[in-house]
């Protein structure tokens, strides 16, 4: 009697966890006939910047690096209301993009990028507003399917309230059903691909106020392909230079690592994450020479850029230029896997290409989906972070020990302690939600283990009992 009990019980568990990896399944779009095409395929994603198309003209773009080209980006009509405007002079651009790339790369896909930029106020209003945001989708998806796009993408920098978040949440449910709707009505044999750009951690800690709201993540999980993490510009203002996209971070939750991680705890499959790496630097003016290691003083933000064209900011291809002169200190950390300049009084934190490798590898690692660089117009003529990034991720591809969770950190590195809750560490006063520590990358993993365990206990015990 014990003994079937305990066969029963077995059974159990067995069914459990098949059923977790079959949800788990679902929630990738993995299926055992998957050929490499569909949603579950890996990423290797760039983000091309209209803005700078005479500079970097999307000819220009090596397309074979790339298994994903967003093209960034739209944004609403004149901050006026809920269509998506396209500026006269974007207009054969446009047209021309996903052509032009995919001559070279016909399994291309490539998706346009709408963003908030300059209509947050309109933004919030459009996703408040049941009528503004089928009007808003009405749009998007014109837009994409009379421009030859495969998909959309939602960069919303950034819901800053709860009622954003929550607004968010509904959009992004409701643009995934009028996609489905679209494509059962349609002759087109592919569905649109929906994903969005987002802030680094799945809890906003450093927005207008100090009690940032969460994203919807059940709604996200749900309705997107994948989400697209900003794992750089961490430390865009300030009086002290700064790591502005570490890897790792002993002192705060500012690094990449940490917000990855967040997303994961949230309940993100990992095969649903896209982590950014960004083409730029951060710089600044030193206020002593002498004084030029991470968080010492600086008078200024870095000279304008002609690249850029912003302050504070300096393209890939322009650092390159800093670096030809022997009087430039460079220095690579190991530790929190950044590296940064120093030119006169000039510092600048930025990804080298080792850097750029061990992202790549930590991403590969880790089980996310993959990677994007952003922006791809300021890598040089010889697509050099490009190459290096998309080399790395097919390289552990192959590697047979490429999944191993020992090897997930760049080399040199070791895993540095876990960050002291933000307060401690001079970062400000977060909510509770900020300050906790990830304990999971997926909320069902732990049971998923558990129920392992027991099913081979019970498994042992029911032979030799």
């Amino acid at each position: 009697m014990g003994q079937t009990s305990l066969s029963s019980l077995f059974a159990f568990l067995l069914i459990l966890s098949i059923v977790h990896d079959s949800w788990c399944q679902k929630q990738c779009g993995v299926s055992d006939d998957d050929d490499g095409r569909g949603p579950s395929s890996t990423v290797r994603a760039g983000f091309w910047f209209s803005q700078y198309r005479l500079h970097s003209p999307a000819t220009t773009i090596d397309a074979s690096l790339y298994t994903h080209l967003y093209y960034y980006a739209l944004s609403l009509d004149d901050c006026a209301n809920s269509g998506i405007a396209v500026p006269p002079d974007q207009v054969a651009v446009l047209g021309n993009f996903s052509g032009t790339v995919k001559s070279n790369n016909p399994a291309l896909k490539t998706l346009l990028s709408v963003a908030a930029d300059g209509c947050q106020p309109s933004f919030s209003a459009m996703a408040a507003d049941a009528a503004l945001r089928a009007a808003f989708i009405a749009s998007s998806l014109e837009l994409a399917r009379a421009n030859a796009f495969d998909g959309l993408d939602l960069a919303w920098q950034f819901p800053s309230s709860p009622a954003d978040m929550a607004n968010l949440g509904l959009l992004l449910e409701e643009w995934r059903a009028r996609i489905g709707e679209e494509a059962a009505r349609s002759s087109t044999p592919s569905t649109l691909l929906l994903t969005m750009t987002a802030y680094f951690s799945n809890h906003l800690f450093d927005g207008p106020t100090t009690d940032g709201p969460d994203y919807p993540t059940d709604a996200i999980s749900r309705s997107l392909d994948w989400v697209n993490v900003l794992c750089f510009g961490f430390h865009r203002n300030g009086n002290a230079t700064a790591n502005d996209a570490a890897l790792f971070d002993q002192t705060s939750h500012f690094s990449a690592s940490y917000g990855v991680t967040s997303w994961l705890d949230a309940g993100i499959p990992p095969c649903k994450l896209v982590m950014g790496v960004p083409v730029y630097g951060r710089s600044w003016i030193l206020r002593n020479k002498s004084k030029n290691e991470p968080g010492d003083p600086v008078v200024a933000e870095g000279p304008r850029q002609k690249m850029s064209n912003q302050s504070g900011l300096i393209a890939y291809l322009e650092i390159e230029g800093f670096l030809k002169d022997p009087g430039t200190k460079f220095v690579y950390d190991s530790r929190t896997a950044t590296s940064y300049f120093q030119s006169g009084d000039l510092w600048v934190s930025y990804d080298s290409p080792q850097v750029v490798e061990g992202k790549v590898r930590f991403a590969r690692r880790s089980g996310l989906l993959g990677y994007f660089l952003w922006p791809i117009s300021f890598d040089d003529s010889n697509h050099t972070v490009a190459e290096r990034a998309s080399g790395v991720w097919l390289e552990e591809r192959e590697s047979p020990g490429g999944g191993g969770e020992e090897e997930s950190l760049p080399e040199g590195g070791a895993p540095p302690p876990p960050p002291p809750p933000p307060a401690a560490a001079g970062a400000g006063s977060v909510s509770a939600s900020a300050q906790r520590l990830p304990l999971t990358r997926c909320p069902v993993v732990l049971a998923c283990g558990l129920s392992c365990f027991l099913s081979v206990w019970l498994w042992a015990y029911w032979l030799w009992a």
